[in-house]
């Protein structure tokens, strides 16, 4: 089992997977600095060849995120690997807007619509919804259900790298977090999340890799 955090934009921009790493990096070291934790986070980020199982390709500097891209982040402590976790890019499943057949739980009003205007429109202005259905792809981080503190600390991290870059909204409907943090822009989720990750697992976590 696993949970995910998903991120949809709300401009069109496919940034660098470097520019995703990097930041992510650098949100996590601002974490770790900020609880006085002494240790140093690195993150890289590998890909697919086609075909193959395994992250065994190094990213390049001008690889830009694109529906159907697939990376590994994996997370090292002090130089020593500790976890991984899993972004990607896809594109929108026709499944994602609402049919006809769906009109017996749901307002005709939504028909046509993305299954997001529903469930947040209480949340979200009408024009942020629109710009978020107007994007035809997302991006979503996973990793294990109850996996190690820095991959389920730095999973969320990623999240707010996406969201930053594209001006997206952090969305997840698989208890990641509490539904009262559902479609917060990433200023918003950068409050709490890693304050509320290191609170759970304990600074000890992140002071050396769990392979030591």
């Amino acid at each position: 089992m696993s949970t995910t955090i998903d991120i949809y934009p709300t401009k069109p921009d496919l940034p660098l997977v470097e520019g995703t790493r990097q930041r992510t990096e650098e949100l996590f070291q601002q974490l770790l600095d900020r609880h006085g934790i002494d240790s140093k986070i690195t993150v890289r980020a590998t890909t697919r060849a086609p075909e193959a199982k395994r992250y065994k390709v190094p990213i390049t500097a001008d690889l830009h995120w694109s529906p159907g891209l697939a990376v590994c982040f994996s997370y090292y402590l002090n130089g020593v690997w500790d976890s991984d976790s899993w972004p990607s890019c896809d594109a929108r499943d026709p499944e994602d807007y609402v049919q006809a057949g769906d009109l017996e739980h749901t307002d005709k009003k939504f028909l046509g619509r993305c299954w997001f205007v529903e469930e947040f429109e209480t949340v979200l202005s009408d024009e942020t919804l629109r710009r978020m259905e107007a994007i035809e792809h997302t991006f979503s981080e996973y990793r294990n259900f109850g996996g190690p503190a820095v991959a389920s600390t730095g999973y969320g991290l990623v999240a707010a790298a996406f969201a930053e870059a594209t001006d997206g909204i952090i969305i997840s409907m698989d208890c990641a977090f509490d539904d009262d943090h559902n479609a917060e822009d990433a200023a918003t989720f950068l409050e709490w999340w890693g304050d509320r990750q290191i609170g759970f697992y304990g600074s000890d976590w992140f002071l050396r890799s769990r392979k030591q």
